[in-house]
């Protein structure tokens, strides 16, 4: 009777060992009809909170994306390739701002063009993320 009750929880670590192992889900891709319509503003930028300025997207029409970065408009555009999320920025307005402002619009612009995926999560938030870590959480 022993064996088989120390077989069994073996078998029992086992079966948890590989149930935990299993990757997490990957969240759905998001489409342009939740992207558009509404300008989504920046509340995290890669785990800091955003409260002392303006960073906004605004997704309107399909491919297209403009908003403000700190203290300049961007525009540019947005692609999905492979079932990844891509942006790039094109024009930049070219105003002068503090440095704070200057340095957050800089790693902005910068985390946009690392983007590889977008989703929203389950309270509805837009979640941009890329390599490394970097990561931009807005609201409508």
């Amino acid at each position: 009777m022993p064996v088989r009750f120390a077989l069994l929880a073996v078998s029992a670590l086992v079966l948890n060992a590989c149930s935990a192992s299993q990757p997490a889900t990957p969240t759905p891709p998001i489409s342009d009809e939740e992207l558009g319509s509404d300008i989504w503003k920046v509340q995290r930028l890669n785990g800091q909170a955003v409260d002392d300025a303006t960073l906004t997207l605004n997704f309107h029409g399909t491919g297209k994306l403009a908003g403000k970065a700190a203290c300049n408009g961007y525009t540019g555009q947005y692609d999905r390739i492979h079932g990844q999320f891509h942006i790039k920025v094109g024009g930049v307005t070219m105003m002068a701002c503090a440095t704070p402002l200057m340095a957050l619009e800089k790693q902005f612009l910068d985390t946009l063009s690392v983007i590889h995926h977008a989703s929203l999560d389950k309270d509805g938030r837009l979640i941009l993320s890329g390599g490394q870590g970097l990561r931009i959480q807005a609201t409508r």
